[in-house]
C-alpha cells in the first residue's frame, strides 16, 4: 500500500471510486475540489491510498491555504464544505490517518480541521484532534413511491404544506432556468448583506458552468409570480444525494411563499430522478429559527463534528478578523476558542 496525493492522473480512477461508495457527496468530488483550487487558490492534498496494482482503497479529500502563521488543511474548505475519510478498507483508512496525523503535526503547519460527512460518520477514536465543534445536518429522505409529491407533502409539517399551499394559490410557478445565475447573485448578495453574513464569491458562480454540467450536475428552479422572478434555489445533483444550495428571494415576495414553492418542485424532481437524500447541509445548534424552518421538511437530524488539530498555539491568540484574512474560507479554529 502506497499514499498518493491526486493529481489529475488519478481524476478518472477517483471520481470512478467516490461515486462507488453510497454516502459520498458533492463535496468530495473531482469537480468540486478542482472549483476550489480554482477559486481560492489553494492546494489540492487529497490523499489516496492505493494497492500495488494502483487501485484506489481509501481517499481523504484535503485541501491547504499557507499563511501567517503556517499552512492550514480542511477536509473541507469554504462554508463548511463536508470532507471526511472515503472507502471501508480498515487498513487503508489507518493509513491514511497516519499520514493526516504527520502532516497536521509537520514544522510550519498552523491547524488542521476534518469536517465529517453525516452519512458516515467517522471513527473520532481514530483522528488524533485536540477541539470538537459539532453541526446538526438535517437532511430528507426522498420517496420512491409512485405518487412522489403526495409522500413529500406527507412527510412534511402542516405550516410547510400550508407555505406550499399559499404559493400555489397566489399563481407561483416555477421554472427551471439555469441562465438565470445573475438573478440568484445579485439577490443572494443582497439577503446575505440585510442577514450580515458573508456571500458566496461572484467568482463561484462565474467558476460553475466550467467545472459542472448545467441541468444535469445542477440545476436553478426559478419562482416566478406575474412572469417576475422573485426566488430562487441553485440545487446540486451527486451521486444519491441532492444539495440545497443556495436559495434566494426577493424582500419584497418573503410572504408569497415562491421559495417553497421552488423548493418542493426541486425536491420533487430530485425524487423523480431517483436520489434518495436532499441534503439541507449543516446548521449550528444556536441557529433555532433555521433548525425550525428545516425541520419542518421532513427531515432527520444527522450530527457530524469538526475535528480540529491545532498546531501552532499561536492560532489560539489570534484576532478573528485576521484569521479570516489571512485563510479565507478556510476552517482554522472555533472563534470561541481564541484568547482575544
Amino acid at each position: 500500500m502506497r499514499i498518493e496525493v491526486l493529481s489529475e492522473s488519478f481524476a478518472e480512477r477517483y471520481e470512478a471510486f467516490v461515486l462507488a461508495q453510497p454516502s459520498t457527496l458533492l463535496y468530495h468530488s473531482w469537480s468540486y475540489q478542482s472549483l476550489l483550487v480554482s477559486l481560492l487558490g489553494c492546494r489540492q492534498q487529497s490523499l489516496l491510498a492505493l494497492d500495488e496494482h494502483g487501485s484506489i482503497l481509501a481517499a481523504l479529500p484535503l485541501m491547504a491555504m499557507d499563511g501567517p502563521l503556517g499552512s492550514v488543511f480542511n477536509s473541507l474548505p469554504f462554508f463548511g464544505s463536508n470532507g471526511g475519510i472515503i472507502g471501508r478498507n480498515l487498513a487503508a483508512r489507518s493509513e491514511l490517518v497516519r499520514t493526516y496525523t504527520e502532516m497536521v503535526h509537520a514544522s510550519g503547519v498552523a491547524a488542521g480541521t476534518i469536517i465529517e460527512n453525516p452519512l458516515s460518520p467517522e471513527n473520532a477514536n481514530e483522528l488524533v484532534h485536540d477541539i470538537t465543534d459539532e453541526r446538526i445536518g438535517q437532511l430528507t429522505p426522498l420517496p420512491s413511491t409512485s405518487d412522489k409529491k403526495a409522500a413529500l407533502m406527507h412527510s412534511f409539517h402542516y405550516k410547510t404544506r400550508n407555505m406550499i399551499r399559499k404559493a400555489e394559490k397566489l399563481g407561483v410557478e416555477v421554472v427551471v432556468d439555469n441562465g438565470a445565475m445573475p438573478f440568484l447573485v445579485a439577490v443572494h448578495e443582497e439577503n446575505m448583506h440585510e442577514m450580515r453574513a458573508m456571500p458566496k464569491s461572484t467568482s463561484f458562480f462565474d467558476f460553475l458552468s466550467q467545472y459542472f454540467r448545467p441541468g444535469q450536475d445542477y440545476r436553478l428552479y426559478v419562482a416566478q409570480l406575474n412572469d417576475d422572478a422573485v426566488a430562487a434555489v441553485l440545487v446540486f445533483f451527486y451521486n444519491r444525494t441532492a444539495e440545497y444550495y443556495t436559495p434566494v428571494v426577493r424582500k419584497q415576495y418573503r410572504e408569497t411563499q415562491a421559495l417553497s414553492a421552488a423548493i418542493f418542485r426541486a425536491m420533487c424532481d430530485a425524487a423523480s430522478l431517483g436520489y434518495e437524500w436532499w441534503n439541507w447541509g449543516g446548521t449550528w445548534r444556536s441557529q433555532e429559527g433555521v433548525y425550525r424552518f428545516k425541520s419542518r421538511w421532513g427531515t432527520k437530524d444527522l450530527p457530524y463534528r469538526y475535528f480540529v488539530t491545532v498546531n501552532n498555539s499561536e492560532v489560539l491568540k489570534a484576532d478573528r478578523a485576521d484569521l479570516l484574512a489571512a485563510y479565507p474560507s478556510f476552517f482554522t479554529v472555533p472563534f470561541s476558542e481564541l484568547s482575544t
